[in-house]
């Protein structure tokens, strides 16, 4: 009788089922998070391929049919309505979106496909609910707030990923629907908890990264031999997505024209590996970031604070101070004194 192996895919779901089944981490789902409401007017713009939106390194990317410019205002009374606005030039959109309801509103903007912002407004005096925004601009932090004036919270984070990582419970309460509206088929919550299995699996069993390897390669793609420039471009390469964090927080001022030109190639080409973004994929790219593991320091499980601590020891080059049995307010005094040394390293 022949015996088919499992695929590669396969195995990391079986990982991902006995961690989950087994996780003592695994958060509760968000308290009084609201169902996303339906959105016809904006359904129907994506159902016709007007507007598609996508995830690329847990950034939102807009793209749209060039010459679309279309206007829709629904029935809008005072308790319910859509209003909607579209024009594409050179495949970048731009986008004005509303919908009202009873007890709040949401409002979309859309400015060359990759700048954005989402709000969603408690509508009456005596509204329950609290504001909430999100921003998402090139070259700058992803950005949520949420409530007002001096009772406002605010978080930032380089990816969406990192923000549900970091801060789960706001990112799961007050995002994940806000993000429901855009991307419907994707489960950010139960997306971000295979993440996190995936990486404190692949930190409990697998070898940690060598930072000072990748900064030997890096000073070889300056090397005036050709062949080794090309020979440590491969290996930085071939590394795979966990290097791509230590590559962007490079000093450009430190390297020379040959290794910023190489480096901005391979950061690139990191990028587009695979806009479809699986779990496997995602966490092999996020463990190479020491912010991940100091958010994993906070966890409740013992082991994966013990595991994060591993790694942040690996990508700091160096051991840290932390005791992962030590009660709650100790240990984040140790994790305020190890993120400001390994902010200070990169």
């Amino acid at each position: 009788m022949r015996i088919s192996m499992p695929t590669t895919r396969t195995r990391w779901l079986l990982v991902i089922v006995l961690n989950l089944l087994t996780w003592p981490d695994a958060l509760p789902a968000a308290e009084s998070a609201e169902k996303p409401p339906d959105t016809p007017s904006l359904s129907n713009v994506r159902r016709q391929g007007w507007i598609q939106f996508t995830l690329n390194s847990g950034r939102i990317v807009v793209a749209g049919s060039r010459g679309v410019n279309f206007s829709h205002t629904g029935l809008m009374r005072s308790d319910r309505g859509e209003q909607l606005s579209i024009r594409v030039n050179s495949n970048e959109p731009v986008m004005a979106y509303e919908l009202r309801t009873p007890t709040y509103r949401i409002l979309l903007d859309v400015l060359a496909g990759r700048r954005l912002q989402i709000r969603r407004l408690p509508r009456g005096d005596g509204a329950e609910s609290l504001p909430v925004e999100f921003q998402q601009s090139p070259g700058e932090p992803l950005a949520l707030t949420v409530g007002v004036k001096e009772n406002q919270r605010a978080y930032r984070a380089e990816s969406l990923w990192h923000l549900f990582l970091a801060e789960p419970a706001p990112a799961r309460q007050y995002l994940a629907p806000l993000l429901k509206i855009l991307l419907p088929e994707w489960d950010f919550v139960k997306t971000s908890e295979e993440i996190e299995s995936i990486l404190v699996h692949t930190a409990q069993s697998g070898p940690p990264p060598d930072r000072k390897l990748w900064a030997e390669w890096v000073r070889q793609l300056g090397d005036p031999s050709f062949a080794k420039r090309e020979q440590a471009d491969r290996k930085l390469r071939d590394s795979g997505r966990v290097v791509a964090t230590y590559l962007r927080q490079l000093n450009p001022a430190r390297l020379d024209a040959e290794q910023r030109y190489r480096v901005t190639r391979i950061l690139s080409a990191m990028s587009n590996l695979n806009r479809e973004e699986l779990p496997p994929q995602l966490a092999a790219w996020l463990s190479g970031d020491p912010s991940i593991w100091l958010a994993l320091l906070s966890r409740q499980s013992d082991p994966t604070r013990q595991a994060a601590m591993r790694r942040l020891e690996a990508l700091s080059g160096g051991p840290v101070v932390f005791e992962p049995t030590a009660d709650e307010a100790t240990r984040q005094r140790q994790i305020d004194a190890i993120r400001a040394r390994v902010l200070q390293h990169d």
